[in-house]
């Protein structure tokens, strides 16, 4: 029997075969293309068998099909659920579709940004709860203050501005949630520091620059964190790779194929 997760991976690359099937432009294409080429390693990383063959454009394919962005937000839900199921036997991969699906479906419309290549998928490596919590913590603490820092900059756009806002408080949901359920851990984890080296900005490109940095390089910590860290901080560090993910492509970062996976 398979899993609600694995029976949306399937609906999902189904739709994604179809749209193959249409007519696009040349951006939109090279992104089907890319996303059809990350379902294959979702495909295997699930337990699913290869896809089959793709189709070639044809104008007879079938609009009964949803469209890539309405499939991609379906997924992103289920795989979501099936990250946080208590019996759930690789949450973060889960978790990394989840992020993947939701970021792609939110950015579909613009097709304009660049795109990580092909890489293999790579466990984290293990770390005691505690001291996977620390990590988290960590480095909620260097994104609080390296947000700060870029909202210092002049020129930003009030869009902008308000983006930063949002990020910082959710950093701070989840620095507040992980500690709150660590309070009673042993040895308990220690406050973050106060400042970090984080790069200097003297205008919107470098607070633009520093905040996919700083969100990139948390992806893999929350991820480890979330592989290796208690059940209990699984929902939120889910929800902050998923958070980041979509942080790291909105200011201009890569659109990661396995966000909160180890980079190899």
């Amino acid at each position: 029997m398979l899993l609600p997760g694995q029976v949306a991976a399937i609906a999902l690359r189904a739709a994604l075969d179809a749209a193959a099937a249409t007519s696009l432009d040349a951006a939109h294409a090279s992104v089907l293309a890319w996303a059809l080429s990350v379902s294959d390693d979702h495909l295997m990383a699930v337990s699913l068998p290869p896809a089959t063959a793709r189709p070639t454009a044809s104008p007879s394919a079938t609009t009964s099909s949803p469209s890539p962005w309405e499939a991609l937000r379906t997924a992103a839900s289920a795989f979501g659920v099936q990250a946080r199921s208590a019996t759930t036997a690789h949450p973060l991969v889960w978790a990394s579709m989840s992020a993947w699906a939701g970021t792609l479906a939110e950015h579909w419309a613009d097709a304009s940004f660049s795109l990580e290549p092909a890489r293999a998928l790579v466990a984290p490596a293990p770390q005691s709860p505690q001291e996977a919590v620390q990590a988290a913590l960590d480095a909620a603490s260097e994104a609080v203050f390296g947000l700060d820092t870029a909202a210092g900059a002049s020129g930003l756009t009030p869009e902008e501005t308000a983006a930063l806002r949002s990020q910082r408080a959710a950093w701070l949901t989840l620095r507040d949630s992980l500690s709150e359920d660590a309070a009673s851990a042993s040895p308990r984890p220690t406050a973050g520091s106060p400042w970090y080296g984080v790069e200097r900005v003297a205008d919107p490109a470098d607070a633009r620059a520093l905040v996919a940095r700083l969100e990139g390089a948390a992806l893999p910590v929350l991820g480890r964190a979330l592989a290796h860290g208690p059940a209990s901080a699984q929902q939120f560090l889910a929800s902050q790779i998923e958070a980041s993910t979509r942080a790291v492509v909105r200011w201009g970062g890569l659109m990661q194929r396995w966000p909160g996976l180890p980079l190899s």
